[in-house]
C-alpha cells in the first residue's frame, strides 16, 4: 500500500515542483540584474586614465602664479635683454660684473708737476718780485718792456716791418708789436701780434716743465728766441705756454724772470704774470 501526500492526480501526472524564491549561485554564476565580473576591471582602468587626462588638459597653458624657488633664475622678461650664459660649470655660482675702467693710456696720463720754485738767491745777489705785463699794442705802435723795473712803454712804428731805434730799446728786454700782416685794414686793432726780444738783447723761454731757479733762468737767457706769434700753434711749439717764463740777462746785470700765468687765446692775447729778478747787491 503506497501513502499519498495531498490529492492524487486523477491523470496520474505527477506535481511541478516549487521553485526557490532566489537563483542558487554556483560557480561562475552572475546574479540576475548585476554586471559581469571582467566589467569591473574594465572600469578600474579607464577612470584613473580619465582623471588622469583631465588634469593635464586641466593644467596645459596656465602660468604658474608661485615665484621661482631660491635660487632659481626669474624667467626673462619680453622686453628685457637676455643674460649673458654662465661661464661656470652647472651650480657654480657667476660673479657679477661692475663697470670696467680702462687703464689710463698715454693720452690720459697728465704729466708730472715741475717741482715747486727755489727764488733763493745765490751769493752776490738779491731777490725781489714785482709783476709784468703787456695788452695787445694798436696798429702803428709797440710795447717796450723794461724787466728790471716791470714796466712798459709805447713807441711809434712807421710800418709794422720797421725797426724800434735803438736808443729806444737800451734799457728794454722785450718787445710786443702787430704782426706784419696783423693790421691789414683795419688800421687800429690787430688781427695778429708777436713777441719778441728788444734790439741788441738776449732772451730765453723757461718751459714750463723745467724748475723756476737762478741758475735755469741765467742759462735759459743765453738761448735767444726769435719773433714769436702769439695766440697761436707757433707759441705753444716755442713753449710760450702758461707756466713757463721768459728770462733774460739786463742791461743792469740783473737775471730776471718774467712768468707765463696770464695768456689770452684770441689772436692777440694780452701776455702777464709774476716777475722775479736777482739783482746784483
Amino acid at each position: 500500500m503506497t501513502g499519498t501526500v495531498g490529492q492524487p492526480d486523477p491523470e496520474g501526472v505527477p506535481p511541478r515542483p516549487d521553485e526557490p524564491p532566489h537563483p542558487v549561485a554556483g560557480a561562475g554564476a552572475v546574479p540576475a540584474g548585476h554586471p559581469p565580473r571582467w566589467a569591473w576591471w574594465v572600469i578600474g582602468i579607464v577612470v584613473p586614465v580619465l582623471g588622469t587626462a583631465a588634469t593635464v588638459f586641466a593644467t596645459t597653458g596656465k602660468k604658474d602664479p608661485s615665484p621661482p624657488a631660491t635660487g632659481a633664475p626669474a624667467p626673462a622678461s619680453a622686453s628685457a635683454p637676455s643674460a649673458a650664459p654662465a661661464s661656470g660649470p652647472p651650480g657654480s655660482a657667476t660673479p657679477s660684473v661692475g663697470p670696467v675702467t680702462p687703464l689710463p693710456g698715454p693720452s690720459s696720463v697728465s704729466a708730472s708737476p715741475p717741482a715747486a720754485p727755489d727764488l733763493s738767491a745765490p751769493a752776490g745777489y738779491q731777490v725781489r718780485q714785482g709783476r709784468w705785463g703787456v695788452a695787445p699794442p694798436l696798429c702803428g705802435g709797440t710795447l717796450l718792456v723794461d724787466l728790471d723795473a716791470g714796466v712798459s712803454t709805447t713807441a711809434a712804428l712807421r710800418s709794422t716791418s720797421a725797426e724800434v731805434p735803438a736808443e729806444l730799446t737800451a734799457r728794454t728786454e722785450l718787445e710786443y708789436r702787430p704782426h706784419s700782416q696783423g693790421c691789414g685794414m683795419s688800421g687800429i686793432t690787430p688781427s695778429s701780434t708777436e713777441l719778441r726780444s728788444a734790439v741788441g738783447r738776449q732772451v730765453g723761454v723757461l718751459r714750463a716743465d723745467q724748475p723756476q731757479t737762478f741758475e735755469n733762468c741765467r742759462s735759459a737767457a743765453g738761448t735767444g728766441f726769435g719773433a714769436v706769434r702769439m695766440g697761436g700753434k707757433t707759441a705753444q711749439e716755442r713753449g710760450l705756454v702758461r707756466g713757463a717764463a721768459l728770462c733774460s740777462v739786463t742791461d743792469q746785470g740783473s737775471v730776471a724772470m718774467a712768468r707765463v700765468e696770464d695768456l689770452g687765446s684770441d689772436a692777440a692775447p694780452a701776455v702777464g704774470g709774476g716777475l722775479v729778478v736777482w739783482s746784483k747787491g
